[in-house]
């Protein structure tokens, strides 16, 4: 029996050591950290490519002293996710994100690009070549694309060219985003995402005719941009081209 507690204290003993000795380590760990300030920030959980927008995937959690971190780098995920990539170069795996590094997307130069589907080309419209016809577009929406031209006996020639055009993005004389702080807010290039079957007949109909944006009651669909192949104008446009 003797033994037997003899035994149980020296285990009671060791016990109780090592859970000091796991304390003391915790400690030590917790002044080091306060010592050095440490801080929890994110860096690129792999190479990431240009014009990349960043999600929670591209991100990898680490810990350094607030001394290696400064203004020119973002901390906050928040910050970090929805940004996209510059055009200049990828940010290499276990680089921190430097404001440097990364736009958001509206601030892009070229914003209406990130924003394509496969087969579609980001094709620009000065305002004072198209009539709006009262109606106000803004981004995100559909519009149908009608031309007017002079056919035989300079009799005109109207109808729809491109139906569900998506409008880019919209910009003022200075190159701003009509929704940046610093834009007039008054519409000088409309950007439109049509097919690149589309390209040759509208850049003609832009030179030998007038264009008008319309909006309908389907400008918030979600179809994008066709080619009218039955309008009335294709053939002018063709003859034009060839």
């Amino acid at each position: 029996m003797k033994l037997k507690l003899v035994i149980i204290k020296w285990l009671t003993l060791f016990l109780i050591g090592g859970i000091l000795a796991i304390a003391d380590i915790a400690l030590i760990n917790l002044m080091s950290d306060i010592k050095l300030n440490i801080v929890e920030t994110y860096v690129a959980s792999h190479d990431i490519m240009p014009r990349t927008c960043i999600n929670e995937e591209d991100l990898q959690t680490i810990k350094v002293p607030n001394v290696y971190l400064d203004d020119k780098a973002f901390i906050d995920k928040e910050d970090i996710i929805g940004k996209y990539t510059e055009i200049q170069g990828m940010i290499p795996k276990g680089s921190l994100f430097y404001k440097s590094m990364l736009a958001n997307q509206e601030d892009l130069a070229d914003y209406p690009a990130t924003k394509l589907l496969e087969g579609q080309i980001a094709y620009s419209l000065t305002v004072n070549i198209i009539e709006l016809s009262g109606n106000t577009i803004v981004e995100d929406q559909r519009v149908d694309v009608y031309v007017t031209l002079l056919g035989k006996d300079n009799i005109p020639i109207v109808d729809k060219l491109i139906s569900n055009a998506r409008v880019l993005s919209i910009h003022d004389s200075k190159g701003y985003n009509v929704t940046h702080p610093k834009s007039t807010k008054i519409p000088n290039v409309i950007v439109l995402a049509i097919d690149e079957n589309s390209v040759e007949y509208l850049a003609k109909a832009e030179k030998i005719g007038t264009i008008k944006l319309l909006a309908s009651s389907e400008s918030y669909n979600q179809e994008e941009a066709q080619l009218n192949e039955n309008s009335a104008v294709i053939e002018y446009l063709t003859d034009s081209i060839e």
